[in-house]
């Protein structure tokens, strides 16, 4: 067995990450070109016997599926080797947390925050079926969230490969679960599988629901769905319609390629902009918070507000609408407030087009005259002067850290964003904490990150 501090080849081991049946995931130490690294190795006994060379080679494929796809939603496998007997994967280490585990605690997905997820999946996908690549094994433990809000996809251990005779039909392989009905059956499948398996994935999100081990094989997957969307009668018909074709039985019916489920979620918004209103259930964070009875912003204005602002700042945009609505006294100061969490110029520019459009305001605020056409404080600064020492690693993971306590994986995304404008310890935390909704919880904060 391999121990903390023992070396592996030229990697050093410096703690456990996880363990499961099939083996151990280790952080190491890469010195040659100091970086951190993530490398699981396979528990010594799965390599012996009538079935070692078996499980030896489908390790070796994993590192061979995942180095032929470099896309920023699949993690990067750096290297593969055997020492001492012991064959072992290296890949890029990444801080975040799988999606099962979030999916078992009491956070609920919103809508965006389950759209961003799902396509992140398929774009991934995309790019292996493009490689000929077939995961077929996508479930929530081989999804990744990072703390930098991005979504990563591993675990390419049963990847069917273009030129594998490895897995032969009538051998089935995957989580049952999620796995598609050609898959239950023994069949071969195809690109088509993963499909139906980031759908499954999607619904679990959207509802909580996924099928049992006894509606496997006994319950069509159309009647199941009826059952879910009855109970769930919050999701809008056309992601109703999605979800249908996505989880069809038959692969005829089903979607023929990742990019084909990419442009049906994406059409869905896109029909939203131009029509003024969304088919997707609006976001409840945005809805269920009143405006201030001097502030009257329509419905509809609101929902085209969340669409522009998502694409700058991803879900958590929510979080900053539900805010932003209780300290604005006008349109304008909501406007300009949101769009100081913008810190690039030209989006925050484009962003002050969209909005002045959205909610009829007059077209002479620009990005550089907005803080002289607020008079009220607002909690961000539209150019808020730069720190004269940046501030450190160790400070900006320490306010990640305990940022991530209220905000979750996206945290440490928020928090890289706004250290890029250089700011003092103190006007950089005031700025994190306008993205917390609940006012005590923003004093906790600051309180936690703020030095006396």
């Amino acid at each position: 067995m391999i121990n903390i501090g023992d070396k592996l080849d030229k990697y050093q081991i410096t703690q456990v990450l996880g363990q499961g049946a099939m083996g151990v995931v280790y952080l190491a130490f890469d010195s040659i070109i100091d970086r951190q690294v993530a490398i699981k190795i396979l528990h010594p006994h799965h390599c012996q016997g009538p079935n070692g060379k078996e499980l030896s080679a489908r390790f070796q494929r994993e590192a061979q599926a995942a180095a032929r796809c470099l896309h920023q939603n699949i993690v990067t496998v750096f290297d593969y080797g055997t020492f001492n007997n012991q064959n072992y994967l290296v890949m890029e280490y990444i801080d975040g947390e799988e999606l099962s585990d979030l999916l078992q605690s009491d956070h609920k997905l919103s809508l965006d925050e389950t759209v961003f997820i799902t396509l992140s999946i398929l774009r991934a996908l995309n790019a292996a079926h493009q490689n000929n690549i077939v995961h077929r094994d996508i479930k929530p433990a081989n999804i990744i969230l990072l703390n930098n809000g991005e979504v990563k996809i591993t675990d390419f251990g049963v990847a069917l490969l273009d030129s594998s005779d490895l897995t032969l039909s009538g051998n089935m392989v995957g989580t049952p679960n999620y796995m598609s009905p050609e898959g239950l059956r023994g069949e071969t499948v195809n690109h088509q599988a993963d499909i139906y398996s980031a759908a499954m994935v999607m619904l679990e999100m959207l509802t909580g629901a996924r099928l049992s081990p006894q509606q496997l094989y006994t319950l069509p997957i159309s009647e199941f769905l009826d059952q879910v969307f009855e109970n769930h009668s919050g999701l809008s018909p056309n992601l109703q319609l999605i979800l249908r074709k996505a989880l069809a039985a038959k692969t005829s019916d089903r979607y023929q390629s990742a990019l084909d489920f990419i442009n049906a979620i994406e059409a869905i918004d896109k029909k939203a902009s131009t029509q003024g209103q969304t088919e997707l259930p609006p976001v409840t964070l945005v809805n269920s918070t009143p405006t201030p009875s001097h502030l009257k912003i329509a419905k509809s204005a609101l929902q085209d507000i969340q669409i522009t602002l998502t694409k700058h700042l991803g879900p958590i945009a929510n979080l900053v609408i539900k805010k932003t609505l209780t300290t604005s006294r006008n349109p304008e100061q909501f406007m300009l407030s949101l769009a100081g969490h913008i810190t690039d110029t030209q989006e925050r520019e484009h962003f002050i087009n969209k909005a002045q459009t959205s909610l009829a305001i007059s077209s002479t605020i620009t990005p550089d005259s907005a803080s002289n056409d607020v008079q009220e404080k607002t909690v961000i600064q539209q150019s808020p002067p730069p720190c004269a020492t940046p501030l450190s690693k160790i400070e900006l993971d320490h306010i990640a850290t305990e940022l991530a306590y209220f905000l979750g994986p996206v945290a440490r995304h928020q928090v890289k964003r706004h250290a890029k404008q250089q700011l003092d310890l103190a006007t950089l935390c005031h700025q994190l904490s306008a993205l917390i909704p609940v006012a005590d919880e923003r004093k906790i904060f600051l309180k936690k990150v703020i030095r006396d």
